[in-house]
């Protein structure tokens, strides 16, 4: 039996305010040790990714920008059978053109992307500077923005990017304009590839925040981690089984691996996926 961890990062993973994984680096590593495919599934860009993995000190699979697309997949096993590409989002010009046309003016008028803003500002939406500044905003496949409208206005936004073919999901900190694409976009092409090798697959997912539902929905073990302050999310759509971390990022996060590896070695033998 496969079993894939697919991970939020921010907040979820990383610390909230200092994106640290440092006090469970170790366990991470054993984790790795010990079989668990991790598969971050970020709206982080992909050059934030090879640096989260380049200070882990090891290459892994991903899923960068909200699902945009699934980066190394080659080192995930069994090989590939699936005919999904592994890219599905679209380029910010070609997001930004369909915007301009399909997106009300007076809608438009409250939405500030990160890309117009000087450096400065974009380092206090985003918490980062200098070089981890430059490679969150280098996005392929979404643009990053501020809302600073009404509820009722935002719903509204996010209607009127369905109908152009675009999504608008909210993270923590910053909105995010994509193709309609979620995190998770690569989840059932994965389950495929598992079933053509006859072996099992059990997902467990783990997230903070609003554009994690997707992801944590489709996995077998929802683990939701808590935000400072807040209460934790909650699925509409629950799999069988949800976690809920009492500690915050990071080690509400490995609290939650270490449950729900508990859940998957009572349950051995069981169908998943």
């Amino acid at each position: 039996m496969g079993v894939m961890f697919m991970t939020d990062l921010d907040g979820t993973l990383l610390g909230h305010e200092d994106f640290s994984f440092a006090s469970i680096r170790d366990d991470l590593l054993q984790l790795l040790r010990d079989g668990i495919t991790l598969v971050p599934n970020s709206s982080k860009t992909r050059y934030e990714i090879d640096a989260f993995c380049d200070e882990l000190g090891i290459s892994l699979p991903f899923i960068c920008e909200n699902g945009a697309a699934l980066v190394n997949r080659q080192l995930i096993e069994p090989p590939s059978i699936s005919n999904v590409a592994d890219v599905v989002g679209l380029a910010p010009e070609r997001l930004m053109a369909l915007w301009d046309c399909h997106i009300d003016a007076t809608l438009r008028r409250h939405c500030h992307f990160l890309a117009d803003l000087p450096e400065a500002e974009q380092a206090w939406h985003l918490g980062l500077r200098g070089a981890a500044l430059k490679l969150a905003m280098a996005r392929d496949y979404s643009a990053p923005f501020v809302f600073t409208g009404q509820e009722a206005e935002f719903h509204e936004l996010q209607g009127q990017a369905v109908d152009a073919g675009l999504a608008i999901k909210r993270g923590g900190r910053v909105c995010n304009l994509s193709a309609c694409h979620d995190k998770a976009a690569f989840t059932e092409s994965l389950r495929e590839d598992y079933r053509a090798a006859r072996r099992d697959l059990v997902i467990i997912g783990f997230g903070d925040g609003e554009n994690d539902i997707g992801m944590l929905e489709g996995a077998d073990i929802a683990c939701v981690v808590p935000r400072p302050g807040s209460p934790p999310l909650t699925l509409a759509a629950p799999p069988p089984t949800v976690i809920t971390a009492q500690r915050t990022a990071p080690e509400g996060w490995l609290d939650a691996a270490r449950q729900a590896l508990s859940i998957v070695d009572q349950k051995r033998g069981e169908h998943y996926g």
